[in-house]
């Protein structure tokens, strides 16, 4: 039996659409594996008239793991996570999941700010980072004739 072109080219077609298919799957399976090994954190930026506030959610991490960096611009925040969950279903299956990685996020500052003068604090979870403002805010009261 002899084949013809739009045989060939439905064959082709077919070939081509598996590929899409497989790199489509490929694709979806990266970017799973970077979902679950990398997180961007929650974070608030409160502004006062004299400084700036960065709270940044870090549930799960250990403060030691934690690290830091100031700029009068921005801050960056990097944390390692290995994080080990246990289920067990009645008394003799436990399945246990383990993942680890790097948190990252940077967060840029409203205003400049002083950043050897910050003070950081870890509780319950949440990183609050304090940092002065280069140039301070002042309001006056004008009274309206």
């Amino acid at each position: 039996m002899k084949r013809t072109i739009l045989d060939r080219k439905s064959l082709i077609e077919k070939m081509l659409e598996d590929t899409a298919q497989t790199i489509d799957n490929i694709k979806t399976d990266i970017e799973k594996t970077i979902v679950d090994y990398t997180f961007v954190p929650g974070k608030d930026i409160i502004e006062t008239d004299d400084s700036v506030i960065v709270q940044v959610d870090l549930p799960g991490i250990e403060k030691d793991d934690i690290e830091l960096n100031l700029t009068e611009t921005k801050l960056k925040v990097k944390a390692k996570f290995d994080i080990e969950q246990e289920i067990e279903q009645g008394n003799y299956i436990t399945i246990s999941d383990r993942k680890s990685g790097y948190i990252r996020r940077t967060v840029r500052f409203p205003k400049k700010v002083i950043p050897n003068e910050a003070d950081a604090e870890f509780k319950n979870g949440v990183l609050r980072v304090e940092i002065p403002k280069l140039e301070k805010e002042t309001s006056i009261r004008v009274d309206i004739k």
